[in-house]
């Protein structure tokens, strides 16, 4: 092997060296909330009047966590939107996203002017489909037990959709029963009603996603405590599902 060759074989492998160096020196790992991420400081820096772009042109101070990642106390679930929309400068969201009003919340924190207008825009865009002429219903799902989390291990699940009774009477025999149908008289009239079957919300959520519904908002609470009619003192946690759906008068619903 001549020396020309050798040289050559050098100077690739120092370049190579090189340039694995200066990527690693972009790369940027992040714990936010808890989630951790890993991207660039060109995907950060992508608006450079914002939190972002501040915290990584060296005009902000920075912390880091245990594993010497910058850390940011936010949300965490939707920065991956926010990461997502400095890569792309697209927002994708899930069909069925209802948080704008966290989402919101965070696009001003971080100071990003594009994605603070996108947000506004589809959050008023939902609240508008949500003012037109429809019909609602509420599904709510609640477990207690000492192992809640778990409806199959030790825990009572109750299951309740509310909403008008023409509505409801709409809905299947597998989750209504003909003779709770044959109980409703005043149509107009907004009832309660518990449901059967098991895994009665999902298989709801299935079935209203087909028919054109849309799912307009849903939270969870949780609390515990200890049963005090029992001989022995055990933990009882309940946790509260609540969905709620609606159907736009233009579509019609079999």
């Amino acid at each position: 092997m001549d020396n020309s060759t050798i040289s050559q074989q050098i100077f690739s492998s120092g370049h190579r060296i090189h340039n694995n160096c200066k990527m690693s020196q972009d790369l940027v790992h992040l714990n936010v909330g808890g989630y951790k991420y890993t991207t660039t400081k060109n995907t950060l820096s992508r608006y450079p009047n914002s939190m972002l772009g501040a915290m990584f042109n060296g005009s902000m101070p920075t912390s880091v966590d245990e594993e010497g990642r910058y850390f940011i106390d936010r949300d965490g679930a939707l920065f991956g939107i926010i990461l997502n929309f400095l890569r792309s400068s697209v927002m994708a969201l899930p069909n069925d996203f209802q948080k704008f009003q966290q989402l919101s919340v965070e696009a001003d924190f971080y100071q990003i002017e594009p994605l603070i207008q996108m947000v506004n825009e589809s959050r008023q865009k939902a609240l508008n489909m949500h003012s037109r002429s429809g019909s609602m219903i509420e599904v709510i799902e609640v477990r207690t037990g000492s192992t809640a989390t778990m409806p199959t291990n030790n825990s009572r699940v109750k299951t309740i959709v509310s909403g008008r009774r023409d509505v409801i009477n709409k809905l299947p025999p597998e989750f209504v029963s003909a003779t709770e149908k044959l109980l409703h008289t005043t149509d107009t009239e907004f009832t309660e009603l518990e449901l059967i079957g098991s895994n009665v919300r999902l298989r709801l959520a299935e079935f209203f996603k087909s028919n054109n519904w849309q799912l307009i908002d849903s939270n969870f609470s949780s609390s515990s405590g200890y049963d005090s009619k029992s001989m022995i003192s055990s933990l009882l946690i309940e946790q509260s599902y609540r969905d709620r759906w609606f159907l736009l008068e233009e579509y019609t619903w079999q």
